[in-house]
């Protein structure tokens, strides 16, 4: 009956005008899925919201890190590759990044994606050394109800005990299943100004006015009561990954987000344990070195997802995508393995007409088994992969489920856990990005600046001299007018909501000073996304099916 009500809600809430502030079994994703108009779906300041149909959306534009095998050579020890960067450049404003695929290429691969027993153990003993180093007790570990980091009475939302050293994350509430939740959300919409939010105990919880992450339980049949959400996601800011048990206090300014989206049976394990390791384990690795540089971060963010997938509680079965965001000073880090994705974003305001706009700069790819390397892989390691009839539908690979005896199919190339389609080339190793903040704000004002003066200009005549000089109705930019920002989100938002969308949302939740517009916190500019994701679902699927849904967002400037 719960699941009816938010069906009805989601179709008659109109998505929050400015009055009023599903068979998953062992695969994971469906039918190609339709993206909607995003006038259609995000919130409206108008009395009523007509749908504009439906579109396909090409992320072609959205600069990525191909993935493709770029190793040279290999540290037979270690395992780790030494990789061949990429340069890339964002197509708005030209801005070059770096990027690298961390998996070592196939001829240096052992011939599997599942870890060896000596890995395993040893990633058991890091991940137990970090969480021991990060202060965790009892209460922020283990199988416990309690202990989950989506569960209301989570211990961190109730302040048992202490937060961790690296800091007190920030942990996604359910926008409509979590009476409490909704009803803050509600009393947000009503505030005039930020003063007034600070009563609201969600900011203490799940998102301030520069971070914040939410969630939606999904519906797969059945009972609704019977559905298990298995997304999860943080936010970090600050992440003092530097901090340790005794009060040393020596950090840089650093931030770190992510979402994970588990998957088949007991996946839930997989991406709660991964949300709850990640920070810990990432954070033991950066602060073991006394000076760090790209290379180096590149492979402690290689080492990390591989040591969280060979300690992970994966068997019999599950698994989760990983994508996060990891800032150091003006260094962006953005890690991905999977179909959940991450993105950089920036914001633009012009000084003169104060008008604004967003683009994002990079976003992860989706790693999927039809990709050229991808596939090369999976069928080198004796794995099939399925492309469904005229290119409609999600590719798969299938590999052979130990519990049941039947083939399954895994909609994703690389993953954490899933170690039985580990054996048939499914790999946790991520493609990385770096991105520097300082360098992308002085392209994108140089860009923005040249465009400017590139226009033809009219010319105006000084009676007095008769010289001519032209006429500049263009704004000079500065750094001050960019602001940077990144987002990561679950394929349940993502498959229905376009990834600029989500970010022109976002950046009105951050940045917006439209004195036209209702205010818009940056929480329910987060919870508009996820209801209107939520009414593609319904629309696509009749109420039969809905994925889990999280975002974390995060301003990448801002004093944590």
């Amino acid at each position: 009956q719960s699941h009816h009500r938010l069906a009805i809600e989601i179709m008659t809430r109109q998505l929050h005008s400015a009055s009023s502030s599903s068979n998953n079994g062992n695969t994971k994703g469906g039918s190609a899925k339709k993206r909607y108009a995003t006038t259609a779906l995000i919130a409206s300041a108008t009395a009523s919201v007509s749908y504009a149909g439906y579109f396909l959306f090409s992320s072609a534009a959205i600069p990525t890190v191909s993935g493709e095998s770029v190793a040279e050579e290999t540290d037979a020890k270690r395992r780790t590759a030494i990789f061949k960067e990429q340069l890339s450049s964002d197509p708005t404003f030209g801005y070059e990044f770096v990027g690298f695929d961390s998996y070592p290429g196939i001829e240096l691969d052992d011939g599997t994606g599942v870890a060896t027993a000596e890995l395993k153990a040893a990633s058991v003993r890091n991940v137990a050394s970090a969480l021991d180093a990060a202060g965790f007790d009892e209460n922020m570990r283990g199988d416990k109800s309690e202990s989950t980091t989506l569960n209301p009475n989570h211990a961190l939302r109730l302040g048992i005990g202490s937060c961790p050293t690296f800091g007190c994350p920030l942990l996604p509430s359910d926008v409509h299943f979590n009476d409490q939740t909704k009803l803050a959300l509600e009393e947000l919409r009503k505030k005039t100004n930020a003063e007034d939010d600070k009563e609201s105990s969600l900011l203490k919880t799940s998102g301030t006015e520069k971070a914040a992450t939410l969630t939606l339980i999904g519906y797969k049949g059945g009972r609704m009561e019977d559905q298990i959400n298995q997304d999860r996601a943080f936010v970090l800011s600050p992440f003092m990954y530097k901090n340790t048990k005794d009060g040393t206090e020596d950090h840089p300014i650093a931030r770190l987000l992510g979402v994970f989206d588990g998957h088949a049976r007991l996946g839930e394990r997989v991406s709660e344990y991964a949300a709850k390791t990640v920070p810990a384990l990432l954070g033991s690795k950066l602060v073991a070195k006394d000076e760090l540089n790209n290379q180096e971060i590149g492979k402690i963010l290689q080492d990390t997802f591989i040591e969280i997938d060979a300690s992970s509680p994966a068997d019999p079965s599950g698994g989760c995508t990983a994508s996060i965001v990891l800032q150091i000073d003006s260094n962006i880090y953005i890690a991905n393995a999977g179909d959940s994705r991450s993105f950089i974003a920036v914001h633009v305001t012009d000084p003169l007409s104060k008008t604004e706009s967003t683009h994002i700069i990079y976003g992860t790819r989706e790693d999927k088994p039809h990709l050229s390397f991808e596939r090369l892989r999976v069928e080198a390691m004796g794995g099939n992969v399925y492309i469904p009839p005229g290119g409609k539908g999600t590719t798969r690979v299938l590999y052979q489920d130990p519990t049941t005896g039947s083939t399954s199919g895994l909609a994703m190339s690389r993953s954490l856990g899933d170690w039985d389609a580990g054996d048939v080339g499914v790999v946790p190793d991520p493609t990385i990005a770096i991105l520097n903040m300082k360098d992308m704000k002085s392209k994108v004002v140089e860009t923005l600046n040249s465009n400017c003066q590139d226009k033809t200009k009219e010319v105006e005549i000084d009676p007095a001299t008769g010289e001519s000089s032209p006429i500049s109705e263009c704004a000079t930019f500065s750094e001050n007018d960019v602001k940077v920002f990144s987002f990561a989100a679950t394929d349940g938002l993502l498959d229905y909501i376009p990834e600029n969308s989500i970010a022109e949302h976002v950046a009105k939740g951050l940045y917006s000073k439209n004195e036209a517009e209702q205010r818009l916190h940056l929480l329910t500019a987060c919870e508009d996304l996820i209801y209107a994701a939520a009414q593609g679902w319904q629309e696509d699927k009749g109420g039969r099916y809905r994925d889990d849904i999280a975002i974390s967002v995060a301003d990448l400037e801002s004093d944590p």
